[in-house]
């Protein structure tokens, strides 16, 4: 029972500075929940998250303030977090509406994948479906109940902190506008006020205790202090904000509207551009439930060519990116635009003029779609061409609402001609064109059975194209998924045959590689929906990647192997629309006898589609597809990957005390300098060995009173013994002698004693002090009875000097 007067501080002055900090760490969490705002269409989709934060709030102060051991909060918070997803996402399945059951799991499981699969098929802002408002719900629950964790029974706030703000990587990884300032700003008031409260509590604990007599200028005391403290924790983590503000600002290429930038390094000097992934962007334009006006345009041209945006010219075996371009000084864009690489007088066709204007709503379109060959291009602003694929991009600025004027070629080169251009070995074409990592040997041979009868470069470039159009292959945004372990190439060639743009341009400029002609990958849009005389009008649906193959004396040329039902705008340019008689698509396959890689029959285009519309499984290829939509089959390898993530998250999190404990031990040696420091550094560390293996300390005993009556406890090593005594002997000298002599290896002599003292403990003892080390913690002064080191402190015990 609590004493009055000088007895020890009462229950609920102890429990409260701790219940204080279970909340400022839920406030901050729902802090910080407005930065994954950007990400939604639904206002309300916060409503679930928010609840379960607040709940978790309850249950960490309650634990805090019934006192009960650091390590059971985090348990029943995540028991806590289990119900209130049961009891919000499968009441009917659970017991008493909020206990989980098989089936209520099952339930949240199947959520989880239907999230997950939501994310990848939608386009931000993403609808608030049950499944990602439970992703949601689940992620930040964790993020709580780990910040919690370390900012109330670890005390280390600015890791808590960092925890929350972790959500910030989120909306700046997948959202091309970033963080909005107000969101930014809520964050930053949330992570402040946690550092707030703990500089008031510890500031309050190092205060002067209440008596009877000046009480009320002791708890001035206090006050002053924890305000002098808070204010200036509250100043160094101000600074530290408006540094994170301002350095972004005045540090070129830190001011980007997303951290993931496909292009990131520089060439020799100048700017590096940033911008998002062009797959991702067109993936999402594709998959848009809308379908907006992008830019309308006049032309003399009767049939238009593609408006091309960026050029993909890297291939790593699962996807296509762009090298990065700079915008150099000697490459600003004054009117005149480079002569087309490889392109000669003789090829040279009909100058054409296109007037564009570009929507006032599009964003993020730093790169000018543009028919190419361009020769000049009239443009307001600061903008850069690429030397090397003439892309005209802009550092800084956007093409919302901006007018240009473009001057191009229409070629409509001959056939003939193109088949007697010089040979592949004889190109001088830039190797990255020709890079291609190692395939594997069903398409490697699909590839050559396909072109088997090409006379000529641009005969097999035909060909591939005829074989992608001839019939066998499906348009279809939602592809079937790449099934665990295989390659994803081989499987949309030979399995599925189910794609759209993207996947046909990027599978035919890997075959054409493999037959060695330079190829890469161009997005933009086709030309476009006619309006109207010399009118046309440009929407995301017409959002488009093809292949450009390359040809000495032409340069690079497009082809269209995406069937034409996908995109009705998409058609081949008239020098590849008319093929010469040869061998039809299909036969190569059925001549490659039993292998199993090209026999057509293998697996109907319709059915893995079937098949994935059965088990809600469908996402795109990774070989050109954005990273984020490959994973494994939704019953198997994604279930495996979220079981290991979630046992990655976990022994993180186990890991957390012991990397702390062993942080501690590690800067309190390394702070220790001569003699006296040693000692006292080896005291302290006895203490909290004994404290973390479950053994009471008191404070209030000698040394050789402490080595007493561990050695009264059993038998102890000669080694250990000895290790021991020269410990107490070094703090006896720090307290009561003139001088402290140096006592050489103290830190040897802690680990001698901790492994002595770990041997004689029970394997729990042993197991706890290193996952859950109670000397991170354990602040309460102990005290020992007449038989040893076995109550805790009470009335009467003393602070440990070296606390």
């Amino acid at each position: 029972m609590a004493e009055r007067g000088g007895g020890p501080v009462r229950p609920v002055a102890q429990a409260l500075p701790a219940c204080l900090l279970s909340l400022a760490t839920a406030v901050a969490a729902l802090c910080a929940l407005p930065l994954l705002g950007p990400l939604f269409a639904d206002a309300d989709w916060w409503r679930g998250p928010a609840s379960a934060v607040v709940l978790l709030a309850v249950v960490g102060a309650a634990a805090q303030w019934v006192r009960l051991p650091a390590a059971v909060a985090p348990v029943l918070q995540l028991v806590a977090l289990t119900a209130a997803v049961t009891a919000r996402h499968a009441p009917d399945a659970a017991l008493l509406g909020v206990l989980p059951t098989p089936a209520a799991a099952k339930r949240l499981i199947g959520l989880v994948l239907a999230g997950v699969l939501d994310i990848r098929t939608n386009v931000i802002p993403v609808p608030a479906t049950d499944g990602i408002v439970l992703l949601v719900t689940l992620l930040l629950g964790v993020l709580t109940v780990s910040a919690h964790l370390m900012a109330v029974a670890l005390r280390v706030p600015g890791v808590a902190g960092a925890a929350l703000l972790s959500l910030v990587a989120v909306p700046l990884t997948v959202h091309h506008e970033g963080v909005g300032r107000s969101a930014f700003a809520t964050a930053a008031a949330g992570f402040l006020l946690l550092f707030a409260v703990d500089s008031a509590v510890r500031a309050a604990a190092w205060g002067p205790r209440t008596t009877p007599r000046g009480g009320r200028e002791a708890r001035g005391r206090a006050a002053v202090a924890a305000g002098l403290w808070g204010l200036g924790a509250a100043g160094t983590a101000a600074v530290c904000v408006v540094l994170a503000l301002l350095v972004p600002a005045l540090v070129p290429g830190l001011a980007s509207g997303s951290v993931f930038s496909l292009v990131e390094q520089l060439r020799a000097g100048g700017r590096t551009v940033t911008t998002v992934d062009p797959l991702t962007s067109l993936r999402g334009s594709l998959s848009s439930h809308g379908n907006r006006r992008v830019l309308e345009y006049h032309t003399s041209d009767p049939d238009p060519e593609y408006l091309r945006t960026h050029v993909l010219d890297t291939f790593d075996g699962e996807t296509w990116t762009m090298s990065p371009v700079e915008a150099a000084a000697e490459d600003r864009l004054n009117g005149t635009i480079p002569r087309s690489p490889g392109l000669s007088g003789g090829s040279a066709g009909t100058s054409v003029t296109t007037d564009v204007t570009v929507s006032a709503e599009v964003r993020g379109m730093d790169f000018l779609p543009l028919p190419y060959p361009s020769s000049d291009v009239q443009v307001t602003g600061e903008w850069y061409v690429d030397p090397d694929t003439l892309m005209v991009f802009s550092p800084d600025g956007e093409a919302a609402g901006l007018t240009y004027r473009v001057t191009s070629t229409a070629s409509t080169p001959d056939g003939d001609a193109l088949r007697s251009a010089a040979s592949a070995a004889s190109l001088r074409v830039d190797q990255r064109y020709l890079d291609l990592p190692p395939l594997s040997a069903e398409v490697a041979r699909l590839t050559e059975d396909i072109t088997a009868d090409a006379a000529s470069p641009f005969d097999q470039a035909l060909a591939l194209q005829d074989w992608f159009t001839g019939g066998d292959f499906t348009y279809d945004l939602d592809p079937p998924r790449v099934p665990g372990g295989t390659d994803p190439l081989a499987h949309f060639l030979l399995d599925s045959r189910t794609g759209y743009c993207q996947h046909f341009a990027s599978a035919m400029a890997v075959m054409a590689r493999h037959l060695g002609i330079p190829a890469r990958v161009a997005v933009g849009y086709t030309a476009g929906e006619h309006v109207g005389s010399d009118r046309w009008t440009v929407r995301e649906s017409d959002a488009h990647a093809w292949p450009e193959l390359y040809f000495a004396g032409y340069g690079w040329l497009r082809f269209e192997p995406t069937p034409g039902a996908g995109q009705p705008n998409a058609a081949p340019p008239d020098y590849a629309a008319a093929a010469p008689e040869r061998t039809p698509a299909g036969e190569p396959r059925e001549t490659a006898g039993p292998e199993p890689s090209t026999a057509p029959e293998r697996t109907p285009a319709g059915e893995p589609q079937e098949t994935a519309a059965g088990e809600d499984s469908r996402d795109g290829e990774r070989f050109s597809a954005d990273p984020a939509a490959d994973a494994d089959s939704v019953d198997g390898g994604w279930g495996a990957a979220a079981f290991a993530a979630a046992a990655a998250v976990a022994a993180a999190l186990l890991a957390v005390p012991a990397l702390v404990r062993h942080l501690v031990r590690a800067l309190r040696w390394q702070r220790s300098r001569g003699a006296a420091e040693s000692a006292r550094a080896a005291w302290s560390e006895l203490r909290d060995d004994l404290v973390d293996l479950g053994w009471e300390w008191n404070p209030a005993h000698s040394p050789r009173t402490v080595e007493r009556l561990l050695l009264a406890r059993g038998p102890v090593a000669d080694r250990a013994r000895a290790a021991l005594h020269r410990i107490v002997a070094a703090e006896e000298a720090v307290r009561y002698a003139p001088h402290t002599p140096a006592v050489p290896d103290l830190a040897e002599d802690c680990r001698t004693v901790r492994r002595a003292l770990a041997a004689s403990s029970p394997p729990l003892s042993r197991v706890r002090a290193v996952l859950l080390p109670r000397s991170l913690w354990a602040s309460r002064p102990r005290r020992v009875d007449a038989r040893g080191m076995q109550t805790r402190g009470g009335r009467g015990a003393h602070r440990d000097p070296h606390a």
